[in-house]
């Protein structure tokens, strides 16, 4: 009865993200072919997927890289973080690319110019809009934070 149940809901979340998931379906193939995938595992109606060095939620697929951890004390940040994402598209569906997609490209693309600039990282990237909050949602937190400081004491 659970998977009846499970069903209907799993169709709506599919339609729900749908943009999301054909973009992330083409990545997992380019990737595929290019070779770029370490592992790939299924978690909470995902698809987690290890890479060599890249770290994009698209829908149903959670892209992620061990090289993009940002903290010694924090095995899967970068797994965490991505899955907080992948939570931000199941909350605004077909929105998701516009409202988060194109802040986080934007973010990612600055960091870049950032640590060509000035050879070193910007530190400021999980600060902003929607990095903080796909944090919080995915349990990658940060030191810096208050938020933080205040789940140590």
């Amino acid at each position: 009865m659970k998977t009846i149940v499970k069903v209907p809901g799993l169709v709506f979340l599919f339609i729900w993200e749908l943009p999301q998931i054909l973009l992330g379906s083409f990545v997992f193939i380019f990737m595929k072919i290019r070779r770029r995938i370490v592992k790939t595992e299924k978690y909470k109606h995902r698809f987690f997927i290890e890479t060599i060095n890249t770290g994009v939620s698209l829908g149903w697929f959670v892209f992620w890289t061990p090289n993009g951890n940002r903290y010694y004390f924090l095995k899967d940040d970068c797994r965490m973080h991505e899955f907080g994402h992948a939570k931000q598209s199941a909350m605004l569906g077909p929105l998701y690319l516009l409202l988060v997609g194109i802040p986080s490209a934007s973010r990612a693309i600055y960091g870049k110019w950032y640590r060509k600039r000035y050879g070193q990282n910007w530190d400021f990237y999980f600060d902003g809009f929607p990095e903080y909050w796909a944090d919080r949602l995915g349990g990658a937190t940060n030191p810096r934070r208050s938020d933080f400081r205040e789940q140590v004491k």
